[in-house]
């Protein structure tokens, strides 16, 4: 391992605005993958991760190069984010003229394509380093010479070394001109200049490079990576899923939280065309862990609400869906059912639905599209869930004193729950010999076919196009009509811009093997008007 003294912070000067929003705008920005234009060509691990501590909580890998960024910014989808601060924007005047230096013509020709930034667990250390999260910007050099001889003036004097690694204050680069530390260190036949607020970080990016255990050296992480694309993206998010969501509790009395093992980690990538935002990701469980199955694709369902369907999740096997659900999830849902009807949901409710399932809200028009919640579900034993169905009206009227009315209709008989003084609430039936329905809320009516089902809807269609196994839909364009009713309460105004540009939300999701989920995930963008 050899280090150099002089170290090329024009980089990090580079990505200055990005860093004056913090860790939130890279939480941010990486959770809604907005941040995304054209596709590159065949796509490595990203550098940054060779380096990158096993202990940060996320890492957000982002190019170098502004074409991207400008497109992006032509589209006006930044202008529509109000959480995203003017400064944050590569292009302005702070974002490429830091420390008068020219991006293009002295900083982007010796750095490459990709830089990570990392966020690492806040310590005593840090804290008293700097109140803002620690972070370290990894940026890969490809010409360390000129950058050090470039950088030479915003180098100050040494604060320690570790190992012949030399970290050096950073001045400039930040409002605070002695704000920030700096290093170039060197990791098989690749350079990097690190930069950050606490020179602790600095430290731990260092030792990580030195043992040779980054990131990037996980198998688990090889394996998730692989599977995304073959390209190289705009936008590439790691999140540590226990150490991260630990990391947003609230410990009681003092207490460490303890993280969620369910899921192990998760990798996602964002990309962009004209028409549609696209992400990828995967997520992965401990070995130990029950293996996942295949859900298979649901086919059916789509076919049976109508195109003006709001929001849609469906699934090829309930039985295996639930197989894959974490212990946890089943628990709250076993203990709800149980409080509202008296039932055992493992007992009374888990045999029978081993076919397709979905939960939809439809909007019924006849009550000003207020949405109604409707559950659908396959059946190979329709005498158990008929069964089911009548003990679970029994609950309704003893229980919960409700009326509980048969009507028959055709093809198949419904029935109605209502509260005194008749007011309908819930509703229940047949769609064929193998598919039954629940109801809540305003009552749609199921007793016909719609003429146009979901499964037309080019909207769907175009954010689904081959759903795999499981399927999630939401149709962002009619949001609204979910607002000022007890599903979903009026979004505040900076949500509701933000949502402005999109019209629909697809999200597929496949077993890919026992431990690993892939998901793919589409938004649809609104047409935009000529100008």
């Amino acid at each position: 391992m050899t280090t150099d003294s002089q170290l090329s912070v024009q980089s990090p000067r580079r990505f200055r605005p990005w860093l004056v929003g913090g860790v939130a705008v890279v939480i941010v920005g990486a959770a809604a993958g907005v941040f995304l234009w054209q596709r590159f060509s065949q796509r490595p691990i990203a550098p940054g991760m060779a380096i990158a501590p096993n202990s940060a909580l996320l890492t957000l890998t982002l190019p170098t190069d502004p074409k991207p960024w400008e497109a992006l910014a032509k589209s006006g989808l930044l202008q529509a984010q109000p959480w995203l601060v003017p400064t944050y924007d590569p292009l302005s005047p702070k974002g490429v003229n830091l420390a008068q230096l020219d991006y293009l013509k002295d900083v982007r020709p010796f750095i490459g394509d990709q830089a990570t930034v990392v966020l690492l667990p806040t310590t005593p250390e840090s804290v008293r380093e700097s109140p803002v999260p620690p972070y370290v910007w990894i940026v890969p050099t490809l010409n360390v010479p000129m950058g050090e001889q470039l950088l030479q003036s915003v180098i100050g004097e040494p604060l320690t070394e570790i190992n012949g690694v030399k970290i050096f204050k950073a001045k400039g680069i930040l409002p605070d001109p002695d704000s920030g530390a700096i290093a170039l260190v060197k990791h098989e036949n690749q350079a990097y200049i690190l930069w950050s607020q606490h020179q602790s970080a600095l430290q731990q990016v260092i030792a990580t490079a030195q043992a040779n255990n980054g990131i990037a050296s996980q198998p688990i992480y090889q394996q998730a990576v692989k599977g995304l694309s073959d390209h190289r993206p705009l936008v590439e998010l790691y999140l540590n899923l226990p150490a991260f969501l630990a990391s947003q509790m609230v410990a009681p009395e003092g207490s460490l939280p303890e993280p969620p093992r369910e899921l192990q980690g998760m990798v996602l990538t964002a990309d962009m065309t004209p028409e549609q935002i696209e992400l990828a990701a995967v997520t992965w469980r401990p070995e130990q862990n029950q293996a996942l199955v295949s859900e298979g694709p649901s086919r059916e369902l789509s076919r049976l609400v109508p195109e003006t369907t709001l929001a849609f999740y469906g699934t090829g096997s309930f039985k295996n869906l639930w197989q894959n659900t974490p212990a946890s999830v089943k628990e709250t849902i076993a203990s709800t059912v149980k409080d509202l009807t008296g039932l055992d949901w493992q007992q009374a409710f888990v045999p029978w639905m081993d076919g397709e399932f979905a939960a939809a809200f439809v909007p019924v028009p006849a009550l000003g599209n207020a949405p109604s919640l409707l559950f659908l579900s396959q059946t190979s034993n329709r005498s158990q869930a008929s069964q089911t169905l009548s003990q679970l009206d029994t609950q309704i009227r003893d229980r919960l004193r409700w009326q509980v009315q048969q009507t028959a209709t055709e093809p198949q008989p419904i029935t109605t729950w209502r509260i005194p003084p008749g007011l309908p609430v819930g509703q229940h039936g047949w769609l064929n010999d193998q598919t039954l329905f629940l109801g809540l809320g305003p009552l749609t009516d199921m007793s016909t076919r719609p003429e146009r089902s979901l499964a037309d809807s080019p909207l769907y269609r175009a954010v689904l196009p081959q759903p795999k196994d499981t399927q999630f839909y939401l149709n962002l364009s009619n949001l609204g009509s979910l607002q000022n009713n007890l599903l979903l309460p009026e979004l505040a105004p900076e949500v509701a811009r933000s949502l402005q540009p999109f019209a629909a939300l697809g999200i597929t999701s496949y077993v890919r093997d026992n431990q690993l989920t892939h998901y793919i995930a589409r938004i649809r963008l609104k047409p935009t008007s000529p100008p």
